[in-house]
């Protein structure tokens, strides 16, 4: 019962920032073009949410994988985590590159909006990881997987 509890809070935790960002990001109707370009805000922060997300739990599978040890759902959330603040970083670092060659100062690249930027990315980006762990509980119970397979025989 609790696996069933953990998969449904998961589904609600990983699917729930998707359709409140698709709230604030497809225009209303009285201002859509019509087509792809309608959309193509929420594919991209999407993409920077869900996806820094989960390059850091690809990151701890490849490096579990090649090891042979196991990991937990804790380890998976702070690999969700871990790869949020990375992508974080980096995009913050090539605004910040971006915006001194190109305009001079910081502040004309990004404006004053990069805090809540960065804050809205961090909360969003938590609730994933904490989705995706409890997922990762719920497919493979407390132990997680054994690592069996994962290792190569000499």
């Amino acid at each position: 019962m609790t696996r069933i509890a953990a998969f449904i809070v998961s589904l609600a935790l990983v699917v729930g920032p998707a359709l409140w960002l698709m709230d604030f990001s497809v225009p209303v109707p009285k201002y859509r073009k019509g087509g792809f370009g309608d959309c193509l805000f929420l594919g991209m922060t999407l993409s920077a949410v869900h996806g820094s997300v989960l390059i850091g739990v690809a990151v701890l599978w490849l490096h579990a994988s090649r090891s042979g040890r196991s990991f937990g759902p804790i380890e998976v959330f702070m690999a969700g985590v871990f790869g949020l603040c990375a992508a974080c970083f980096v995009f913050f670092s090539v605004a910040t590159l971006q915006g001194i060659v190109k305009y001079g100062s910081f502040d004309k690249a990004i404006g004053n909006l990069w805090v809540v930027l960065a804050m809205f990315w961090g909360v969003l980006g938590a609730l994933v990881a904490a989705g995706i762990a409890l997922l990762f509980y719920a497919w493979y119970g407390p132990a997680g997987p054994t690592g069996a397979g994962l290792s190569v025989s000499p």
